[in-house]
């Protein structure tokens, strides 16, 4: 799960940064990935990312982001949101944190 998650953020990278992301952009994926992978939310954040991407292939609303989620990077290059967490200085530790047991919002 984790390696077609990181298929994934690449893909995701390209079309959003093209062929230079910044090293900014590549520090915030490994900081996400070193809690998302170890707390074991790999899968939820593939299952969110393709609803996400069935609503939009199939004409239903998806907004550009809800909540804490908006802080991710990797939520925001799986196109689960659309806003830039590093352009808006988002933080990811209000989404996911390995302090806090809860699940991501």
């Amino acid at each position: 799960q984790a390696s077609y998650l990181r298929q994934k953020i690449k893909a995701g990278l390209q079309l959003r940064y093209g062929d230079n992301p910044s090293q900014e952009v590549l520090d915030r994926i490994e900081l996400e990935m070193g809690v998302i992978s170890p707390m074991g939310f790999d899968a939820y954040f593939l299952v969110v990312a393709d609803i996400c991407q069935y609503a939009r292939d199939n004409g239903i609303p998806v907004g550009p982001g809800r909540g804490s989620a908006a802080g991710s990077m990797v939520s925001y290059l799986t196109r689960i949101t659309e806003l830039d967490p590093l352009e808006h200085d988002l933080l990811f530790e209000r989404f996911l944190n390995p302090e806090r047991i809860n699940p991501p919002d």
